[in-house]
């Protein structure tokens, strides 16, 4: 790779960073994306890539790439990822002009079927706290139940659960900085808030001044990987679905109140959506439920 396509790589980082405002992980994800694909284009091409390289990109050489992750187990989904990102970094490098054009810019991402939410049943959700309640931690156990009723109970993805701080709890209404830096306000229970001040009490003696609520047994910022151990060892104990995640919380809040007859405007806020479509696939789950119902009850069944 020659030192001016390196150098487009950070400007273009800079960009999706201060001006796209993407959140941490989708930076991540979206260079991640694009050096995967510039290590396949090297081999595809049989050369060192040069700036010239990708303005002459055509659909053959992204069929390729998709064909060779396909291969390797990767999903369509996140192929479609994929050319997102290219996509991105091309379209900065045509915005200024550091290339003339992209053919690639027109190209549309593969189809693939979208999986519908898994919400939890009450039952289902009654025995994964009962489980975490079971544990003998002191305050470890205080923290997995808090983080549970945070996502189930206020729709909080296992992100943003983390991300609260300690001065975050000095009012009722938390301040939530979702995907891509669109915040919301998300009022709690006060014994909701009572238990997260004790939890802040709780901490390690030492690792006071760590301004997140959730920490490790180290003292440092809990990581979302520790919290999808934890409901995957739940999981296999409980023997629930293989899809059942911390997301599924999340999924089991929004599916609950389109149950209680809430408007989607309303859920849409409260789930941090920027776009309605993504709250109208609970719609769909709440269809296939009525559908079992008629099934089960109708007259003629």
């Amino acid at each position: 790779m020659d030192s001016m396509l390196n150098e487009k790589i950070k400007c273009w980082q800079e960009w999706i960073t201060s001006e796209k405002r993407l959140s941490l992980n989708t930076q991540k994800s979206y260079q991640r994306d694009l050096f995967c694909f510039l290590d396949f284009l090297k081999k595809y091409i049989n050369k060192p890539i040069e700036l010239d390289d990708l303005e002459y990109l055509d659909s053959d050489s992204i069929t390729s790439w998709f064909v060779s992750r396909i291969k390797s187990g990767v999903t369509h989904r996140s192929n479609a990822r994929s050319l997102s990102s290219l996509k991105s970094f091309l379209s900065f490098l045509v915005k200024n002009k550091f290339i003339k054009f992209s053919s690639i810019l027109r190209l549309k991402g593969p189809k693939f079927n979208f999986d519908l939410p898994r919400p939890l049943s009450q039952n289902q959700v009654t025995r994964i706290v009962e489980k975490i309640c079971q544990a003998n931690k002191g305050w470890v156990t205080l923290r997995n139940f808090l983080i549970i009723i945070l996502m189930w109970g206020y729709g909080l993805r296992v992100s943003e659960v983390l991300n609260i701080k300690k001065d975050d709890l000095k009012v009722s209404d938390l301040l939530i900085l979702g995907k891509g830096n669109k915040s919301r306000i998300i009022p709690i229970s006060l014994e909701t808030l009572h238990l997260l001040k004790k939890l802040k009490d709780l901490s390690p003696e030492g690792q006071i001044s760590n301004d997140f609520v959730f920490l490790g047994v180290r003292g440092k910022k809990l990581k979302a990987e520790i919290v999808q151990r934890l409901i995957r060892n739940i999981r296999s104990e409980l023997m629930l679905h293989e899809k059942t995640s911390p997301h599924s919380f999340r999924h089991t809040f929004a599916t609950n109140l389109l149950d209680q007859l809430v408007d989607l405007r309303s859920i849409q806020e409260l789930l941090g959506h920027s776009s309605l479509s993504t709250t109208q696939k609970y719609t769909k789950v709440s269809q296939e439920k009525l559908k079992q119902i008629i099934e089960k009850n109708h007259p003629r069944s």
